[in-house]
């Protein structure tokens, strides 16, 4: 768990996504939606030099993502769409992913502390219970705070961990 990074995506509707990518994840390359018959996001990491790129596929609502951050790198960025074109029948859509001011991580953490203050238990008590004990209650939190899994549960539910480490 050390060792792996997250990628954190915030959709307009208030949910969050977290996804594991490789440790050697450096920062945010580029991101583009595509349009055949459906939207379907291409996320793509930059790693060390001499490395093929990381590439991530989003198909929940791509168009709608506004914010990422890339988890253990802190490259936090906003999404504004800059350009589209057509090729045949498709249609890409270009974004800009523009250096944050702000800072996400706080903001979910915020949230986090928010949910274990309606809970009255704080990080360390969590952190310090049985892993199956932990785990459930590491979901409910998600759930609690609007953060899910992207490809698994298991990423959500290491992250959350790792946030959980840095507020005691």
């Amino acid at each position: 768990m050390v060792d792996k990074k997250y990628v954190l995506l915030k959709w307009k509707d208030g949910w969050h996504e977290v996804i594991g990518v490789d440790p050697d994840a450096v920062d945010f390359k580029r991101y583009y939606v595509i349009e055949r018959i459906e939207h379907v996001g291409r996320l793509v990491i930059n790693r060390p030099e001499g490395e093929y790129p990381g590439l991530i596929i989003i198909d929940r609502a791509p168009m709608e993502i506004e914010k990422i951050i890339l988890i253990n790198g802190e490259d936090e960025r906003n999404l504004e769409k800059i350009s589209n074109y057509r090729e045949g029948s498709r249609l890409e859509y270009q974004y800009d992913l523009l250096k944050s001011e702000g800072n996400f991580i706080e903001e979910i953490k915020d949230r986090i502390q928010v949910v274990l203050s309606r809970k009255g238990i704080s990080a360390r008590e969590i952190l310090s219970k049985p892993d199956k004990d932990k785990i459930n209650e590491i979901e409910s939190i998600g759930k609690a705070a609007n953060i899910v899994g992207g490809k698994n549960q298991e990423d959500m539910v290491e992250f959350i961990q790792l946030l959980l480490g840095k507020m005691e």
